[in-house]
């Protein structure tokens, strides 16, 4: 029983997570605060390869 509830609460986390994030990109979209295609995954590819360097 006790796992149901928790797993059901991290989903709920989650969700609530990914609806922030969403929220924060339509904000952001309104604003005109987005990055062309091109550019935007240069930046992806720019913080990934800062995430694994910071891993090591």
């Amino acid at each position: 029983m006790e796992f149901t509830k928790n797993s059901q609460a991290e989903k709920i986390h989650e969700d609530e997570s990914f609806l922030r994030l969403l929220d924060r990109g339509i904000d952001d979209m309104e604003a005109g605060r987005e990055l062309p295609l091109e550019d935007a995954f240069k930046k992806i590819t720019e913080l990934r390869d800062a995430r694994r360097h910071a891993r090591v």
